[in-house]
């Protein structure tokens, strides 16, 4: 009995790791290219902190891959045509972050499909590449991935940012440790928060400029995902210039 019931969580496990995401399409990491590495940022964009944020970016040369849910998008319908034009890239991060475990599929469907249309809307350009809220992967959500016909892109180093009172320095230590081929995980907005404190983003703000800093005297250099969600076979992930 003990190893049948073995066996079957190992098949449980087989099903959400691999079979799951499979189907769904998912990526994680991006080519190891000249050392880039692309950070990403979840749950905008903040009136506030996203500028902000930008200003940043520009200010290094760097680009970045933002995740933008669509009811905080058609507010701030500058902020998300500024990343475009400053050449960062963008993708969708559903509608309203609903969380994909209390929604049946249709649901999600109409979460998925209602993020990507506003963020298109305001950039007049299709964006499929998306990212599940808190990078949920469950049946429901690879069948609304597939009929919202989006392609999914996660993370493979995630310093935490998202949880209150995570330090600047705390961020930097594990993105330090970041390889060519890292897909990092930042927020520069925050949905469904596990406590108010983790509204504020200054930490991940300050963090960002020691990282570019790190991360240049560590000869890295940083590139955006895809925007259409998958590499082409002679195109290279794009790199900042200093």
């Amino acid at each position: 009995m003990l190893g049948w019931q073995r066996a079957t969580q190992a098949l449980g496990v087989r099903w959400r790791e691999k079979t799951l995401p499979r189907a769904a399409r998912v990526s994680y990491a991006i080519p190891q290219v000249r050392g880039g590495i692309a950070l990403t940022f979840d749950d905008g964009p903040d009136s506030r902190f996203t500028p902000e944020l930008l200003d940043i970016l520009a200010g290094a040369g760097a680009v970045a891959t933002f995740f933008v849910v669509g009811r905080r998008a058609v507010k701030q319908p500058s902020i998300v045509r500024r990343m475009l034009d400053e050449g960062h890239v963008l993708g969708s991060h559903t509608w309203s972050h609903r969380d994909p475990r209390t929604a049946s599929a249709w649901e999600l469907l109409q979460e998925y499909r209602d993020g990507r249309r506003a963020v298109e809307d305001i950039v007049g350009k299709e964006v499929p590449l998306f990212r599940p809220p808190m990078g949920h992967i469950g049946l429901k959500s690879v069948i609304a991935m597939r009929l919202a016909r989006v392609r999914p892109w996660m993370w493979n180093c995630d310093p935490g940012d998202w949880r209150p009172g995570v330090s600047r320095d705390e961020i930097v230590r594990t993105v330090g440790a970041a390889k060519a081929g890292t897909v990092v995980l930042l927020h520069d907005g925050i949905e469904l928060p596990l406590a108010a404190g983790a509204l504020d983003r200054t930490e991940t703000i300050a963090a960002v400029r020691m990282v570019i800093k790190a991360a240049d005297l560590r000869g890295l250099r940083f590139t955006t995902l895809p925007a259409s969600g998958v590499y082409g076979n002679s195109r290279e992930p794009r790199r900042y210039i200093r």
